[in-house]
């Protein structure tokens, strides 16, 4: 257990230092930074939804998207197939200049919209882990389109999640895929979390939700529901309802 907490802080602090480092690197180079130009920008700004929701659950804000495509190879492939040698020639150039926007896109981090996310990351002290782990157990992640198998713990403040790598599945997934995923190596503290609410996964009632004070949420499923009462036991006691047996403090 303890080896595993030391990996997982690793990949953590990883994660976190290579989102704030490609923050900064972004906000000094892009076209309003002080080493940015007009000619430095992109060919195309590409937008995706954001994860914060509004009162009514709703993603109506767009973030910038560093890893958007025109689909130049998409392109390619219906021009080989249906047009003509131009149209085959043109899609080609298309497709290479695209890929050396992809390439420096990936070194990008969004600006707008992620300044919710680069607070509470700077608000929480990595170094810091704060007592034992009451509580660990096998999970699954679930994410659009991915779920990812892990372990979650939980110490008397903090939830950690750390996904396995060597799981088969998770081999299989699309990286481009992966990287639109929150949360594979993700710390919470209880001082965050607003509303736990249970959810039913593949019909079984056998999962939580989990709802942070940056209007994000979270979705764990476990084992049984026996793993779940012990799971809403070890949090906070909010939003939780009568369904466990635990007042609703807020």
């Amino acid at each position: 257990m303890c080896d595993h907490l030391i990996s997982a802080a690793k990949h953590r602090d990883h994660v976190t230092a290579n989102q704030l480092k490609q923050k900064i690197l972004n906000i000094l180079t892009n076209k309003h930074g002080a080493w940015g130009a007009v000619s430095h920008s992109q060919l195309h700004d590409f937008w995706r939804l954001d994860y914060w929701e509004d009162d009514l659950r709703r993603r109506r804000r767009f973030v910038r998207n560093a890893f958007g495509s025109t689909h130049a190879d998409a392109l390619l492939k219906a021009a080989v197939e249906y047009g003509t040698e131009e149209d085959v020639v043109k899609s080609k150039k298309t497709f290479r200049s695209q890929a050396v926007v992809n390439q420096n896109a990936e070194t990008e981090l969004m600006l707008e919209g992620d300044d919710d996310a680069v607070s509470l990351l700077q608000e929480k002290e990595i170094d810091n882990l704060a007592g034992p782990v009451v509580l660990s157990t096998p999970a699954q992640l679930i994410a659009p389109v991915v779920v990812a198998k892990g372990t979650l713990s939980i110490t008397t403040t903090e939830i950690y999640f750390e996904v396995d790598e060597d799981d088969s599945a998770f081999k299989k997934i699309d990286p481009k895929v992966l990287a639109y995923t929150e949360g594979l190596h993700g710390k919470w503290m209880f001082s965050e979390i607003r509303a736990v609410f249970s959810r039913r996964y593949l019909l079984q009632n056998t999962a939580l939700e989990v709802f942070m004070a940056n209007r994000t949420s979270v979705m764990f499923n476990f084992p049984d529901q026996a793993t779940v009462k012990k799971v809403v036991y070890s949090l906070p006691r909010v939003g939780v309802g009568t369904s466990y047996g635990l007042p609703q403090a807020r």
